[in-house]
């Protein structure tokens, strides 16, 4: 961050050290609405064309109805999904989002802008979303804005993960013999 000048957003339901006055904007969210709030930043930017189409059409299997297997049911697709025409019937809106999440749909509209329109964009999340019940979702549900956005794979960007998408040094300490045979 202090050599390429990123902008940083912490979406987080408590202001952390992770920001500390570093960040340029904090989003605080209600606990475990991750998902939510993606998918209605994936419902703006669905909408506005700010997807990497042909990042989706070349590299993701279940994106819209042309990726998906021939056994697949009509509208089994992620897209469906947000847009409300699958089996929920619900389109996954700001205004939606911001209910569950407590974010402002004002916020959630430019937040999805912003990072629609932002390449590279590096997308990570902290230990949180996962600890707690049903966590997985929320945490492919994050990974999914590094992928609509085509971020994956690019120099800077991310596969929303956490360090597993970059590397950590890591010392190991030497095993010593312990001179003590017996006590």
């Amino acid at each position: 961050r202090q050599k390429s000048n990123a902008r940083m957003i912490i979406i987080d339901p408590r202001y952390t050290d992770t920001g500390a006055g570093r960040e340029d904007e904090w989003i605080p969210i209600r606990p475990g609405t991750d998902a939510a709030l993606v998918n209605g930043l994936a419902y703006v930017m669905i909408t506005e064309n700010l997807v990497d189409q042909a990042f989706l059409d070349k590299y993701c299997v279940g994106y819209d109805e042309k990726t998906l297997p021939a056994s697949a049911p009509k509208n089994g697709h992620y897209k469906a999904y947000i847009l409300g025409e699958g089996p929920d019937g619900v389109a996954k809106t700001p205004e939606w989002a911001s209910q569950i999440t407590g974010v402002p749909a004002d916020k959630i509209i430019k937040l999805a802008r912003e990072i629609g329109s932002t390449k590279p964009a590096f997308i990570s999340q902290g230990w949180g979303p996962q600890r707690h019940a049903n966590g997985e979702i929320a945490t492919r549900a994050i990974s999914m804005l590094a992928i609509l956005t085509g971020n994956v794979g690019i120099n800077g960007g991310n596969s929303g993960a956490r360090e597993g998408s970059y590397s950590l040094p890591f010392v190991r300490m030497p095993t010593l013999e312990n001179p003590i045979q017996t006590s």
